[in-house]
Formats: structure tokens, C-alpha cells, sequence
């Protein structure tokens, strides 16, 4: 699958743009804040109708427009495919071929993308809220099963914590309900969890792989998953029913999981230098395209925001050679000189400049 077509409208500081895409290696150039990073959000938003900037979509429509769209014209076995996105005060649409998506979830999965950006490096330092939020978004690209089950699950934590705190005030609920409700929660929780676990147990093993192949060093790494709850979950829940109660929320369960980086059994983000940490995160993002390849049959699109910048040659040299030749890769660089070009399989340059186009440049080695 490759984005043949990119069009926005309105969309941030792009009142218009429309580019062509290069079906291997696009190279977005620019200084910083001229609208590079932009470009890449707008395709990440096509794939996954969320912005990795702003949790907020009404923050990517420009300043007294009424909406913004993003528009992605793809090639898949020789068939066109149209994907739109719109955006507006009023919620969101999404449509397949000029057809909108009853729900955003059955949109889910019509491009496929991997994308590395400076805030990834929070999937290492950051909280384990991050780290859940990775695993649940690349699991509800992969699998629509898991995504329905984490809608369930969601959707029944709410209510059983609407229950607790009815219980802390007076007799509108009552155990029963309680009982029932931490069941349904226990059944879906458990799906998530060995959903979760099977996917860090393979992640872990293509991470030390390509760790080594982007840096040439082997690290002791290990990623493990660390639910909450270990085996007996109606136990778990009983022991932490009235601290529930006392609390109105609910303590254990997959929204309270997370999975470790390691190095020896102690935390990586202590140990590891800024570069090792960039390094796992690169390893970790590169490692789901074969993943996601394993489990779609199609290459997703990688895209990758000011990655070259804080590498050398070598590794420059190692991660783009670890892509496979038939992934279309987009990615930002500030300065095009620092970039092994003559290494590169067949790429165009687009130059960025006050939001605008200002050059598009290709080696011609279609």
C-alpha cells in the first residue's frame, strides 16, 4: 500500500497543500515551525483519525476556518483508494472511498503507519500511561478484536465506578450489581491482558534484534509485561473491594497495567545514555513494521519526525537499511547534507518554507 496523493485543507498553517508522493523515500526539508512536522501528523491523522500532537482535534483546524480535511489518494494491488478525514467543532467523519464510516473503529485499519516522533521517547521516560496508550493503539491496529474489547472493558470500568461511588453515599446500588459489573470487567480484562502479554513477549524478542542492528551494540534489554493482577482476578478484586468503595474507583485491572524496559532487572531510562533511549525507541517503532506486516500482509507507511538529526552516519545508515524495500518511508530533516543520500534507494526531496512548497526534487531512479 503507498500514499500516491496528499491533500489538506485548512489544516494548521495549510490553507491549501497538495503533494505527490514518492512511492519509496520522502524527504520533507525545512527549518523548524515551517509546517514539516504537519505533514506528517495529517498522514498520521488519515491512518488513525487522531492527532500524536494534541489530544484535542479541533486545535488542527485552522483559525476561522469552519472545518479541516485531509484528503489521501492510495495505490493498493494496482487499485485506487480514497480515504478522507474532516474535521470540525462538531466531531469528526471519516470515509472509504466517498463512504462514511458508521463508526470510527470500522475506519480503523484502511492505512497502516508506524511513526517515530521526539514525544515517543516518553514510551521509555515517560509514565506507564504512555506505555499503555502504545500498546493499545498498536493493538487496536492490528487486531479489531482487541479494540472491541477494550471499548467493552472501558465502557464497564466507567460504570462499575459510577457504582462505587453510589455506594459510598447511600442504597442507589447495591453489591449485586457490583458483583455483576466486576465480573463482565473480569472477563474482558483478562482478553486485554494475554493480548497484551503475547504481543510484549514477540515485541521483546524483534527489539534486541534490531537494537543491535541500528547500533551494533547488544544490550541486556528486556521488555516484560506487569499486569496488576497476577492470577486469581476475583480474589484481587474482593481484596480490593472496599478501598474501591472508599475511593470510587476501581485499583487493579488493565488500566492500571504496564510493561518494564530492562537492563539486568533495573530500569534502562536510569542506565541508559539519551542515544541508547533513542536507539530503544527506534528499535521498538521499526520492530512493529514487520509486525504489523506478520499480521496485515501490507507494509504499513513509516514516518519519522526529526529522527536523523541526533544520529550518526552509521546508525542513519543501519535504520534506513533495516526498512524494508517495499515500505514508504516519510521523515523530516532540518538539513538535507547530513543525510547518506547516496546510499538511498530512489527518494524526492520536498522543501518546506512558511507553510508553502517550495520544491519538490527527485533522483529519478523510478
Amino acid at each position: 500500500m503507498k500514499l500516491e496523493q496528499l491533500k489538506l485543507s485548512h489544516f494548521r498553517l495549510y490553507t491549501t497543500f497538495d503533494l505527490h508522493c514518492h512511492p519509496h523515500i520522502n524527504i520533507i526539508v525545512g527549518d523548524n515551525a515551517q509546517g514539516k512536522t504537519t505533514i506528517l501528523e495529517a498522514i498520521h491523522m488519515l491512518a488513525i483519525t487522531k492527532s500524536h500532537k494534541t489530544p484535542k482535534d479541533t486545535e488542527v483546524i485552522q483559525t476561522n476556518a469552519e472545518f479541516a480535511k485531509i484528503h489521501g489518494l492510495l495505490s493498493f494491488e494496482n487499485k485506487p483508494i480514497e480515504l478522507d478525514v474532516v474535521l470540525s467543532k462538531h466531531g469528526k467523519k471519516a470515509k472509504y472511498n466517498r463512504i462514511e464510516a458508521v463508526r470510527l473503529s470500522d475506519y480503523l485499519g484502511s492505512l497502516n503507519i508506524v511513526m517515530f516522533a521526539p514525544e515517543d521517547l516518553e514510551l521509555v521516560k515517560g509514565s506507564p500511561l504512555e506505555r499503555r496508550r502504545f500498546m493499545d493503539l498498536e493493538l487496536g491496529k492490528l487486531k479489531k478484536t482487541y479494540l472491541l474489547h477494550l471499548n467493552n472493558y472501558r465502557r464497564i470500568l466507567k460504570e462499575r465506578n459510577e457504582v462505587l461511588k453510589g455506594l459510598q453515599t447511600s442504597q442507589k446500588y447495591n453489591d449485586t450489581l457490583l458483583e455483576i459489573l466486576t465480573e463482565q470487567l473480569i472477563h474482558y480484562g483478562r482478553k486485554i491482558v494475554e493480548t497484551r502479554q503475547a504481543f510484549i513477549e514477540d515485541l521483546n524478542a524483534r527489539v534486541k534484534t534490531m537494537y543491535f542492528k541500528i547500533s551494533g551494540e547488544t544490550l541486556p534489554s528486556v521488555m516484560r509485561y506487569q499486569p496488576s493482577v497476577a492470577k486469581d482476578y476475583q480474589e484481587a478484586y474482593k481484596k480490593k473491594q472496599r478501598l474501591d468503595i472508599q475511593f470510587g474507583t476501581t485499583h487493579i485491572g488493565p488500566h492500571r497495567d504496564d510493561f518494564a524496559i530492562l537492563i539486568e532487572d533495573l530500569p534502562f531510562k536510569n542506565f541508559a545514555s539519551q542515544g541508547q533511549i533513542r536507539t530503544m525507541v527506534l528499535a521498538i517503532k521499526l520492530s512493529m513494521v514487520e509486525r504489523v506486516y506478520q499480521e496485515k500482509k501490507v507494509y504499513p507507511i513509516v514516518l519519522l519526525d526529526d529522527v536523523f538529526s541526533e544520529l550518526d552516519r552509521n546508525r542513519q545508515l543501519n535504520l534506513l537499511t533495516q526498512l524494508n524495500k517495499a515500505t514508504q518511508l516519510f521523515f523530516t530533516t532540518t538539513e538535507v547534507k547530513t543525510i547518506p543520500l547516496e546510499e538511498l534507494r530512489s527518494y524526492q526531496i520536498i522543501t518546506i518554507s512558511e507553510g508553502t512548497i517550495k520544491g519538490v526534487n527527485s533522483d529519478a531512479k523510478l
